[in-house]
């Protein structure tokens, strides 16, 4: 297949259906966004949409290439000491931070780490991937605890001094953290945004000011791209920084975002038409294109490269308005039969038609943790412990009988709690999102016609296309809300844990699973297989238990990958970064532009090449 080569390529290239650009140099990559970012401050975010920013515009320690091997970045090798618990760094020379501009700031050393570090682990600075850093790295978190400002009544925490954290600049050029135990996965938790650099000079320069997004001056680049236009609710211009240690690596010299609300409905027209390069195919627009024999040249299938899992989360802390009875949702939630009588009663194949209507079951499974994220001796990690008989179900767990049996044993306890008839479900999903509107109507009326309006009131609303997350999720304004989440690094922990550190439903609070002093049964699961640092079977196996336990009592339910289908796209999906955790698949970064779309032939011509190629690499 052809492609244009950046830097490479000079003769001017006609399409029928698209206005090319007349020489490689020019070479832009143009799409549209209907969620707007709320800070360009990579140290702090744990948004999607915010680490896809930094991703190409920072880089960092290692990365991975396109086939899942660990690579070099700004670390040129590294090596580690089990002895002494330390991985050491040595930071490659003449790598350079530059401005907006472009013009040259200072030269990446090991010491813009360390300040890294530091403002992370400042309490005040609210990171909210500070726990991630300090949960690895020896003496940062007794010093984050330090900065903390105690709550009323509490004692403050000792302040530690900074030498007593395990991160250092040995030299300019050499780099050490020190680990608080073995951390076999440690190496692929540096491509996270928690161990991305920044300069300690621009950052005290700036002050509070520091990734604020209102300007594209208040961050540095030593990344892939420069965020050359910054212009929110408006235009994002990605320009290849021309001193990047590895710009010949670059082949999309510009990525043109420009912002539409209604991104999600207009971009295949757009598409279509040759204004931009790529668009989201909802599964009506994907049949109607795949009729007709020139638009279906147009469309491929969706790559499930990342590992992505999506899941229903009942809340246990509702924060919704009292038009929605949070208190009446709070008894009838923290009952198994009546959450079991929604995961038995939900046809999980039915509701995932909107986003795979060919083979739904393909993109679906059972855990929260995919299939093929890690594995021990050849067993996929879904196939281990108390997971094997969860992954034997199969994806087709609708049972009327059970949901219906599991409803009579709720309605009996829950009017004896005081509960009334029926229980709004308040359940909102983010307009920006293509077909999610659509999935949520398929729930409501598929669990309400089972279940029955006497029983349950499924209450569908549209909640604001940019910062959804911030204003539903994580204020807890919600019922039952589809959420999902990506792997920060290669270690089953990374599925359990937002579930334990309050990103997502809060299960401590889950009244009936607390011991008798409060604590919860989950988070004592989990504590368990933290403590097992040296035989990752037994690991692995005790993270099972864990994650089984959110599934069996009812407390999520599992769906699947996010997205199947057919997209549409000028990329060849083979040829971007590979690594199911960090921020690897976010990165433009060596793919270029095709000459024309990728069909579906072609697609799986290029998947079975890779698959080929990468096997050959494992050998």
């Amino acid at each position: 297949m052809k492609r244009i080569l950046a830097l490479a390529l000079s003769l001017m290239l006609v399409m029928s259906m698209f206005a090319m650009p007349a020489a490689a140099e020019e070479a832009a990559y143009r799409t549209l966004y209907s969620g707007e970012i709320t800070s360009l401050n990579y140290l702090t975010t744990a948004t999607t949409n915010e680490f896809a920013v930094a991703a190409n515009v920072i880089d960092t320690l290692v990365e991975y290439d396109r086939y899942g091997q660990v690579q070099p970045s700004l670390a040129e090798s590294w090596e580690y000491d089990g002895a002494a618990l330390t991985y050491t760094f040595k930071i490659r020379e003449g790598a350079k931070w530059v401005k907006a501009d472009g013009t040259v700031y200072a030269d990446v050393t090991a010491n813009d780490f360390v300040s890294a570090a530091k403002y992370i682990l400042d309490a005040q600075n609210a990171s909210s991937t500070a726990n991630i850093f300090y949960s690895v790295i020896a003496g940062a978190e007794d010093y984050y605890l330090g900065t903390s400002t105690p709550e009323e009544g509490q004692d403050p925490y000792p302040v530690m001094d900074w030498e007593t954290v395990g991160v250092k600049a040995l030299d300019d050029y050499t780099l050490q953290y020190t680990l608080v135990e073995p951390v076999p996965y440690f190496l692929s938790m540096v491509t996270y945004v928690c161990f991305m650099p920044v300069n300690g000079d621009f950052l005290a320069e700036k002050g509070a000011d520091f990734g604020v997004a209102t300007s594209n001056e208040n961050i540095l680049y030593n990344g892939a791209y420069i965020l050359s236009t910054f212009e929110p609710q408006q235009k994002r211009i990605y320009t290849k920084n021309e001193t990047n240690w590895d710009a010949d690596n670059v082949l999309i010299t510009t990525i043109e975002q420009t912002y539409n609300k209604e991104a999600g409905t207009i971009s295949p027209e757009l598409y279509s038409r040759g204004e931009i390069d790529s668009a989201s195919i909802d599964s009506t627009i994907a049949a109607e294109w795949l009729a007709d024999p020139e638009k279906a040249d147009l469309i491929h299938p969706v790559r499930q490269s990342g590992f992505y899992t999506y899941f229903y989360a009942f809340n246990f802390d509702p924060q919704f308005d009292a038009a929605y009875e949070p208190e009446n949702w709070k008894i009838a939630v923290n009952n198994e039969n009546f959450r079991q009588s929604i995961y038995a009663g939900l046809d999980r194949v039915k509701a995932m038609l909107i986003t795979e209507p060919d083979n739904p079951e393909s993109i679906m499974f059972n855990t929260v943790t995919p299939p093929e994220f890690v594995s021990i001796d050849g067993v996929d990690y879904t196939e281990m412990g108390a997971l094997a008989a969860i992954t034997e179900l199969g994806v087709d767990t609708f049972n009327e009988e059970a949901a219906l049996a599991y409803k009579a044993k709720a309605v009996e306890e829950l009017t004896a709690a005081g509960a009334t008839f029926p229980v709004k479900i308040l359940m909102s999903y983010n307009p920006g999102t293509s077909g999610w509107d659509e999935e949520c109507v398929v729930v409501e009326q598929q669990l309400e016609g089972l279940l029955g309006t006497d029983y349950i009131d499924i209450i569908v609303e549209a909640g604001p296309s940019s910062g959804f997350l911030k204003e539903v999720r994580r204020s807890g304004k919600y019922a039952l809300l589809k959420c999902n989440w990506g792997p920060d690094h290669a270690d089953p922990n990374t599925y359990t844990d937002p579930f334990y550190d309050g990103t997502y439903n809060w299960p401590e609070k889950a009244t009936e699973y607390l011991d008798e002093n409060g604590v919860s049964e989950y988070y004592k699961l989990v504590d368990a297989a933290r403590a097992i640092t040296n035989d990752l079977t037994a690991r692995y196996e005790a993270y099972t238990v864990a994650e089984a336990f959110l599934i069996e009592n009812a407390m999520i339910i599992p769906f699947g990958y996010g997205n199947g289908g057919y997209t549409a796209a000028r990329l060849n999906p083979f040829e971007a970064q590979f690594a199911p955790f960090g921020i690897s698949n976010e990165r433009y970064k060596g793919q270029s532009l095709l000459e024309k779309p990728m069909n579906t032939d072609e697609y799986f011509e290029a998947y079975d090449k890779w698959e080929e190629e990468r096997a050959a690499l494992a050998e």
